[in-house]
This record gives C-alpha cells, sequence and structure tokens, in this order.
C-alpha cells in the first residue's frame, strides 16, 4: 500500500471512530482499559484501536503503561480504583434471596436497591448512633434500614409517592391503630354524596377496578385528601401497598406486575386471561397487608426526619450527615409518575406535575448541572470524616447511527472531581443479570403501549458504586463487615 492511500485509509478510519468513542469507552470501563477491551467497546478492529490511541496518547489526556505484556490505556484526568462485587469475600450478594424485614414490603418502588445493600454500607461506613441520609429516597429502603441498625435516618425526595411511603416506614402504625382510624374514615367516607361533585377524574381506572371497589377508593380518597397525619400518611401508603398485583389481596384485577402499567396492556391482559375486575373491599385488604407486614419486628429506634424536598435544597443541617447513600435518578432510565400512575391519582397528585419535578433528562448536558448542583449539596451535609455511596447504572441509548454508553458513575465522580473538594475513592461493578429486574419489564410494556413513542428510550446495562469522600483516609475494609443475614 503506498503512502497516500495509508493516509486517506486514517482519515477514513477518523470519520468512522470519533476520539469520543475512544474517550467513552475508557471512561466505561472507569478510566484504564486495554485494547481489545476498548475496541469491543467502539466497534473497531484492535489495530485500529491500538493506532487511534497511540496518536491520542500523544495530547494531555491519555496514557498507556504496560502490565504482564499488556497495554492499558488510561485517562489522567480521572481514573478510580474499582473492583467487581465477585471480587470481595463478602458483599450484598452474599443475603439471601428477597433478604429483608417485612416493612420493607409496604407498597412497590420499581428501580430502588436491594435492603441487604443498605445494610451493608451502612454496616461498612457508619457506626450505631451516626447519621444516614437518603436525598432520593425513594421506597425508603436506606432509612429504613437505618433505623435497624440504630442510626438516625434523614431522607428526602421530591417525589410525592416517594415521600408517603418513607414516611409510612419510617413511622409505621400498629394495628390496633391502624384499624381504629381506617374504621372511622371508612364511616366518613360512606357519607359522602358523590353525586355533588365530580369524583372519578380518570376514566382508565374502570379497566382495573370493579364499580363497587372503584367507589370505596373514591369515597376514602376524598376523606384523606388533605390529611397529613401520621395515620393518614400510613394508611395512604397502606392502600398504595393493594391497590393492584396478581394476588387476592390486591383491590384490582389480577396484574401480572405491581407497577402501573398503561390501561392498553392491562385490557389485552385481561382479554388474553378471561380476567374479571373483582368486587374487593378495601378494609380487608388493608388488613391482610397489615397482618404480612407485622410477621417480622419492627425497629424500636425512631430516630428518623423524612420531608418531601428538592436534593439541591435540603433542610437538613450542614455537617452532619456521616454517610449519604442514595440512588439518584441516571438519566431517563426510569419515568416514575408512569410507572406509578395509578398510585399518583390515589395520592391526589398529578402525574405530569410530579414528572416535571424529577428532571427526567435524557440531555448529558442537563443531568450534568443537575449532577453538580446535588453533588454540592451533599457536600455541605457531609460531616467531616463522612463518605457518600452513589448506586447508579450505566445507560445505554440508541442513537440513530450508533449505540452509545454512559458510565453514569464514572461522569459523576468527574463533576465531584471538577466542582466540589469531594474525593472519588472507588467505584465497586456490581454486574448480574438485569433482564430480571422490574424496572427493565416496566420501560419495555410503557413502551410497547404507550401512545407516546417518541421518546428517546434508555436502558441501563451494569449497575456501579460510587464512593466518595471528603478526607482521605484509608477506607474500611469490606471483609470486616459484621453481615449477620440470619439475624
Amino acid at each position: 500500500m503506498t503512502q497516500n492511500s495509508s493516509s486517506s485509509t486514517d482519515k477514513r478510519t477518523e470519520r468512522k471512530y470519533s476520539d469520543n468513542l475512544f474517550y467513552s469507552a475508557l471512561k466505561r470501563e472507569n478510566g484504564e482499559a486495554d485494547t481489545a477491551t476498548i475496541a469491543s467497546h467502539v466497534g473497531c478492529t484492535r489495530r485500529t484501536a491500538h493506532n487511534r490511541l497511540n496518536l491520542l496518547a500523544n495530547g494531555d489526556e491519555l496514557s498507556k503503561r504496560t502490565v504482564g505484556g499488556a497495554i492499558l490505556w488510561r485517562l489522567d484526568s480521572l481514573a478510580i480504583p474499582q473492583v467487581d462485587t465477585s471480587d470481595l469475600d463478602q458483599t450484598w450478594r452474599s443475603a439471601p434471596k428477597r433478604w429483608s424485614d417485612s416493612l420493607h414490603k409496604i407498597a412497590p418502588y420499581v428501580g430502588g436497591f436491594p435492603a441487604s445493600l443498605a445494610n451493608y454500607f451502612i454496616k461498612r461506613f457508619t457506626n450505631s448512633g451516626d447519621v444516614v441520609l437518603d436525598p432520593f429516597c425513594g421506597g425508603g429502603t436506606a432509612p429504613l434500614e437505618a433505623l435497624f441498625l440504630n442510626r438516625t435516618a434523614w431522607a428526602s425526595d421530591a417525589f410525592s409517592y416517594a415521600h408517603t411511603l418513607t414516611t409510612a416506614k419510617c413511622d409505621p402504625l400498629p394495628r390496633d391503630e391502624l384499624t381504629t382510624y381506617l374504621d372511622q374514615k371508612l364511616d366518613e367516607s360512606d357519607t359522602i354524596d358523590n353525586t355533588n361533585f365530580r369524583l372519578l377524574d380518570n376514566e382508565d381506572l374502570h379497566v382495573f377496578y370493579s364499580d363497587y371497589t372503584l367507589d370505596q377508593l373514591l369515597r376514602l380518597r376524598e376523606v384523606l385528601a388533605d390529611d397529613t397525619s401520621r395515620e393518614a400518611m400510613y394508611l395512604k401508603a397502606l392502600v398504595c401497598g393493594v391497590l393492584h398485583g396478581p394476588s387476592e389481596m390486591f383491590l384490582s384485577l389480577s396484574t401480572r406486575d405491581t407497577f402501573s402499567g398503561s390501561t392498553d396492556y392491562v385490557r389485552r391482559y385481561a382479554e388474553k386471561n378471561n380476567l374479571e375486575r373483582p368486587e374487593r373491599d378495601i378494609r380487608d385488604s388493608v388488613l391482610r397487608k397489615q397482618d404480612l407486614l407485622e410477621r417480622d419486628p419492627w425497629p424500636t429506634n425512631p430516630d428518623s426526619n423524612v420531608v418531601k424536598a428538592d436534593a439541591r435544597d435540603l433542610p437538613f443541617e450542614n455537617n452532619n450527615a456521616d454517610l449519604i447513600l442514595t440512588s439518584p435518578p441516571y438519566m431517563r432510565v426510569l419515568d416514575y409518575a408512569w410507572n406509578n400512575w395509578i398510585r399518583l391519582w390515589w395520592l391526589n397528585d398529578d402525574r405530569d406535575q410530579e414528572r416535571d419535578k424529577l428532571d427526567i433528562t435524557a440531555s448529558e448536558s442537563k443531568y450534568r448541572d443537575f449532577v453538580r448542583e446535588t453533588l454540592q449539596e451533599m457536600e455541605r451535609k457531609l460531616a467531616p470524616g463522612g463518605y457518600i455511596v452513589l448506586i447508579v447504572g450505566d445507560v445505554r441509548k440508541n442513537l440513530t447511527n450508533h449505540v452509545e454508553y454512559i458510565n453514569t458513575a464514572y461522569l459523576i465522580a468527574e463533576e465531584a472531581a471538577d466542582h466540589t473538594d469531594l474525593i472519588p475513592r472507588q467505584i465497586i461493578n456490581d454486574d448480574y443479570d438485569l433482564d430480571h429486574r422490574n424496572y427493565a419489564r416496566a420501560n419495555r410494556l410503557r413502551y410497547d403501549y404507550d401512545k407516546d413513542t417518541t421518546e428517546e428510550k434508555a436502558m441501563s446495562r451494569l449497575d456501579r458504586c460510587l464512593i466518595l469522600s471528603n478526607h482521605d483516609h484509608q477506607l474500611p475494609d469490606s471483609d470486616t463487615v459484621d453481615l449477620a443475614w440470619d439475624a
């Protein structure tokens, strides 16, 4: 091949594979990887990857080193130590399947992390009496585990359903108190004359509920609408837990999932399986749910503070959280408002308004802005010597001509390093079968049947735990964590 033809080939290769693809491949591997791995991510040959990386290494952002005969390419801007869960002697993955206290199961929350993960990190990074903060508390998993482990729990979420659910978990109501309050509110609801005002504002609900059950829901919803007492918050959360699902305990026709599917999907599913809308009684379903929740002991530590607030402006005292443990939203992997649209109706919240509060965006630049402001607020709340653990997933974006992967943990680490004094300490890679996780199915159903087919779709492929700190002390050894899964 002549020099001119070789030069022409190099230029064609440069046009086909942009520099950003190689940098993105390195970011997926937390800043360092070998040639074969990078070539696989980019979709080019090893030779092409080697040649292009050599050219990039002439700049200031990329360097290389040889380890055991293999060349490792490194992003000099930020290379974070990483470890896989399989390389650790013990993690939350060693817990029995579905390990958790029964109180965690008040109501489903798609996209949350397991209780065993919260238990592991709280034990690893805090001591009894310390403060654990979750500014994206979701289903309340971290705050409840903090209470079980005798820590102070601070929790916040801008999402109405998340706030209701976490409030109920952190301050549950015993059966006798629940029964008294429930009977009182049901008696009040029986006095409502529903001909005087329009109670039913969502005709889609007829797909899920019989007229008998829906009438009960409408009346009780009206009675509880403006009640924010401890009793009301707990009852609202309990009803959220029995609104729809696969067994006779649930108020709806039998649905295979506990997230709120689209009416088109549920209608087709019901017709295919010859399902009828049952006449169920709210009181019976709620008390059956309560009996399940009381199978295990509840936490005796009541030290919690749950608020509805934006994670960028938290109403908690600065410099006091010993551990911030949370799973922030990552791009547009989940539409929480859509997946809980029936629960939002029950809570008298507008789905579109709730969605607007959650900063769901597919724009990387807008997401970076959100992450930056959130990290700066976390830094203000973190106590000296504290840690931040963020549970996030990689994001796959199907673009016009190619698939792009974003390592969300690395993106957040970049923002932390560039705009705060927080130090990225470690990334724990947790690769397991995401195809069977609830939120993957929830998104597939949403995009199969929702009328809006133009919205960009994103799917998480790998979960990572990013550990940050405001100090350079040695990380507590993972192997010394006392994990008593039978306790």
